[in-house]
């Protein structure tokens, strides 16, 4: 008999394997589609660059190799983004028709079906009423990694959140899983969570910048205080991020009319990738020619961590006084309604 329960117990755990280890199978089926491209892109390590989905037939097929929880980025061709949840051995299925991608299903983990929950319960939500959910969700659902994600995108990310509030639902995750190591990571965001907060001092900093693409002229040192008595805009970009190139555009552009209205504005282009070459191509072709840094460190850098950034592209403006004059992901919204006072 006891054999039996052995042998039983035995198959129970063969079949409940995956058939790939390791690996994280991504499947997807899109009505209204019969043949076109999504790319799918990982800031937490899911893949280091930008990987291209072919679609036949409504149909696509990806497969990664994992360490741990990630999360993937689907883009769409309308550049509108869906986030998956990836541990290693899942199977994930995604669900959805193109004439409605805000819809989509995403299913076969418990990470992905409450997250397609939250989508469908926000929708229509205002910001407050969205911030207000993802709470609940957050704290409803600890030992996800739904709620690591939530926690900080709807309030992490957020400067208007008060520190006090950001603090007690942090707490509130850490003893209901004290022994989440990927939630012990964000405490460092939770301390930084404020420093860019408008009228705040700019932390202080020394970089080595890169050489210029366009002359002979080599690197060079530079300091927070080298910039005191103009404004400085710090630009957070990386090739493999979606935004990028229109975050590079507005920031050239910007000091172009800022130089034409007789304002000085210092430039600093922080990119966050892991290599040289595309890196160096960008440059040339985005006419990149003020102070270039990259310490090829990704998320990992210094001023990033200490900056709490999180999320790319990302801009920093900054007063003549190295006072925080804006921050945020959106240029339109972040931004430009700052850059207009400082043109008055």
């Amino acid at each position: 008999m006891r054999f039996k329960l052995f042998y039983i117990a035995f198959l129970l755990t063969l079949l409940s394997c995956s058939n790939h280890p390791g690996q994280v199978m991504i499947q997807g089926s899109f009505a209204h589609l019969e043949q076109g491209e999504f790319f799918i892109y990982s800031p937490s390590g899911g893949t280091d660059r930008l990987d291209t989905l072919h679609i036949e037939n409504g149909e696509f097929e990806y497969m990664a190799s994992i360490d741990g929880d990630v999360i993937f980025h689907l883009m769409y061709p309308n550049y509108s983004e869906l986030t998956i949840f990836a541990r290693p051995g899942d199977d994930i299925k995604i669900v959805g028709d193109a004439q409605n991608l805000s819809a989509v299903e995403v299913k076969g983990t418990e990470d992905n079906e409450t997250y397609t929950e939250f989508r469908k319960r926000i929708k229509g939500l205002s910001d407050k009423e969205v911030r207000d959910v993802a709470q609940q969700y957050a704290l409803e659902h600890p030992t996800l990694a739904l709620s690591r994600y939530l926690f900080s995108t709807y309030f992490l990310l957020n400067d208007s959140i008060p520190q006090a509030q950001i603090t007690e639902i942090f707490d509130s995750l850490c003893r209901a899983c004290p022994d989440d190591v990927e939630l012990s990571k964000l405490s460092r965001l939770v301390r930084s969570h404020g420093v860019l907060s408008e009228g705040q001092p700019l932390p202080d900093f020394k970089l080595m910048t890169r050489p210029s693409v366009f002359t002979d002229e080599g690197g060079k040192e530079i300091s927070s205080e080298d910039f005191r008595g103009n404004y400085l805009l710090i630009s957070f970009w990386a090739s493999w991020k979606s935004g990028s190139q229109s975050a590079l555009y507005r920031t050239r552009r910007f000091r172009r009319e800022m130089k034409e209205k007789g304002i000085r504005v210092n430039v600093i282009s922080y990119s966050l990738d892991a290599e040289s070459t595309e890196l160096a191509r960008i440059e040339k072709n985005d006419s990149i020619d003020y102070y270039s840094y990259c310490d090829f460190q990704c998320f990992n850098s210094p001023l990033v961590q200490k900056l709490g950034i999180y999320d790319l592209p990302y801009f920093v403006l900054v007063d003549a006084n190295l006072r925080i004059v804006a921050s945020g992901t959106d240029w339109q919204r972040d931004i430009e309604p700052h850059i207009r006072k400082l043109c008055l």
